[in-house]
């Protein structure tokens, strides 16, 4: 029970969003090119394609009795011009019922840097953004302390670059929680800043092995003066509609799949699922996440 209890008071620094990211270990920072970017480098909505919004639920720890966590996830992303960039708004949240809710909403906007920069796009495309950041989270006191206030916010911000070069390779840095946000009620409990740096390939077919449409991805993050890793694999089959994601990071092993259905005028409905494992928790069989997300 320490471990999950650890976990959760984690939740404002620790993901526990994004389908496709969580199959993928995590490691997304390099990755990020659609509407779960705003949660692991704001600068990857610029890459997106297409408007995209997503939905997502989970149970965490499932097995272990009498834990009730649950993560939620909604997100959407607006691409409105080369020149202009994108726009993305999200909202992620993790609970315990009747205990404790932790709150996160994002408003963020991102911008290719090529034009600014003179870089030509035929070897990078470069990205910047900014994701301006509320947090909240609502406590249940014992009776002793219902004099207290229930809930306590603070305001900070992310920002994220990244870079996509031609050769296939992804470099991502996000530098989450800029300003310390002061969350707690009876004393200072500051959510400090976290450094992420990413890395990516991307090939259609990777050589020799013949995988279709493959990624490889590892983020290093840096949090509180320690460093941990996170690492997974994707590759999409049966003409790049069904996904098969592996990754890990100390704490969890992670597996995941979607499936894309495409519809008139280049609409999508995409359906992923994600298993993590937790190493730690040895009641646990799993979290499980699910999300629906629309392109269109």
């Amino acid at each position: 029970m320490v471990a999950i209890n650890q976990q959760v008071q984690a939740a404002f620094v620790d993901t526990y969003w994004g389908v496709r990211a969580l199959g993928m270990g995590g490691a997304y920072t390099a990755v990020a090119n659609d509407s779960n970017a705003p949660l692991y480098n704001i600068a990857g909505i610029s890459f997106a394609a297409q408007k995209e919004v997503t939905l997502m639920g989970s149970r965490l720890f499932a097995g272990v009795e009498g834990v009730e966590i649950g993560a939620n996830y909604l997100g959407y992303v607006h691409p409105i011009s080369l020149e202009y960039g994108a726009v993305s708004f999200a909202w992620s949240s993790t609970s315990t019922p009747g205990l404790r809710r932790e709150d996160t909403f994002n408003i963020g906007y991102a911008r290719e840097l090529n034009d600014i920069v003179n870089l030509d796009k035929e070897i990078v495309e470069i990205s910047a953004g900014l994701n301006l950041k509320y947090l909240m989270q609502e406590v249940k006191f014992d009776e002793e302390d219902k004099d207290l206030s229930t809930s306590k916010g603070a305001m900070t911000a992310d920002i994220g670059l990244l870079a996509m070069f031609s050769n296939g390779i992804g470099v991502g840095y996000s530098s989450k929680y800029l300003v310390p946000a002061d969350i707690g009620y009876l004393e200072k409990d500051e959510v400090n800043n976290v450094n992420v740096l990413g890395l990516s390939y991307y090939n259609e077919e990777l050589p020799y092995l013949k995988i279709p449409y493959f990624t490889i991805a590892m983020d290093v993050i840096f949090r509180d003066n320690e460093t941990s890793i996170r690492a997974g694999v994707e590759s999409y089959v049966i003409d790049g509609k069904l996904a098969i994601r592996l990754g890990g990071r100390e704490e969890a092993f992670d597996i995941g799949f979607g499936y894309e259905f495409a519809f008139a005028n280049e609409t999508k409905l995409i359906i992923d699922y994600a298993l993590e494992l937790p190493l730690q928790v040895e009641e646990s069989y799993g979290s499980h996440f699910i999300s629906l997300s629309f392109r269109f």
